[in-house]
């Protein structure tokens, strides 16, 4: 008779797999994703706030109009725009310093500012009569005037200007009066001065009124008498931004 060979009836015990432990390598890559997320958001953040503080102490000077600032992909250039005339900033507006404005050239009648900014990683925009934050100790100074005021140099200013004054009879007659003198550093007595600053006020404060249906016309002679007080002041670049501004906005109406 065979030896009886008692086999054990108890389930044999499985051992357990131990789970695959996340790779070093993609621990650290996925950390590393995360915090340059982290990062970029934050550096968004910081700079949309930076434009805010630009743009709320502009539009405090005029709330009434459509303002827009936004940095350029090449993240250097900061750029100011309003829709008034399609891009042109009016004399009494104060800048900070480190601004890009837009070139003077004829572009489409009823451009938005978020059309005339283009392409930008950062944007921030102020509506008409919109929400402004009160000035704050980080608020920019407002020294960038004579530096963002700038447009390719008018061959022959002084005569460029005295011509275009000629040809726009719109004008008020002051303008007409002092255009030469001022061209030539002749002197302008300060009564007429006085005066040219009056008409200056009226015709602002009738583009105001009436924008954004602004007629261009009455924009032209702001910025041409805008041209002739920059040059009383002895402010060539400035004399010369307008002056490009009002060729460029003539050239639009011609061509509409």
């Amino acid at each position: 008779m065979s030896p009886v060979v008692n086999k054990s009836t108890a389930p044999a015990t499985t051992q357990a797999q131990p789970s695959n432990p996340t790779p070093p390598l993609a621990s650290a890559t996925a950390a590393a994703t995360t915090g340059a997320a982290a990062g970029d958001t934050s550096r968004r953040a910081a700079e949309q706030q930076r434009l805010r503080r630009i743009l709320d102490t502009v539009a405090r000077q005029e709330p009434g109009l459509s303002w827009a600032a936004g940095l350029r992909d090449n993240g250097q250039t900061t750029l100011l725009v309003t829709d008034l005339a399609s891009g042109w900033i009016p004399p009494h507006i104060r800048l900070p310093a480190h601004i890009t404005l837009l070139e003077p050239a004829p572009r489409r009648r009823h451009a938005t500012v978020t059309d005339l900014l283009g392409t930008t990683t950062v944007a921030a925009a102020h509506h008409p009569h919109g929400y402004l934050s009160q000035p704050d100790p980080d608020t920019p100074a407002l020294t960038g005037d004579r530096t963002a005021r700038i447009a390719p140099t008018i061959d022959e200013l002084g005569p460029t200007l005295v011509e275009t004054v000629r040809r726009h009879d719109t004008l008020p007659r002051i303008a007409q009066a002092v255009v030469v003198a001022a061209t030539r550093n002749y002197g302008v007595p300060d009564n007429e001065t006085d005066l040219l600053h009056h008409k200056t006020t009226e015709i602002h404060q009738a583009v105001l009124t009436t924008y954004p249906n602004h007629d261009i016309a009455t924009v032209v002679d702001w910025m041409l008498l805008a041209a002739i007080n920059a040059l009383i002041a002895g402010d060539q670049s400035g004399a010369n931004y307008h002056l490009a501004w009002a060729i460029a906005a003539i050239s639009t109406r011609r061509s509409r």
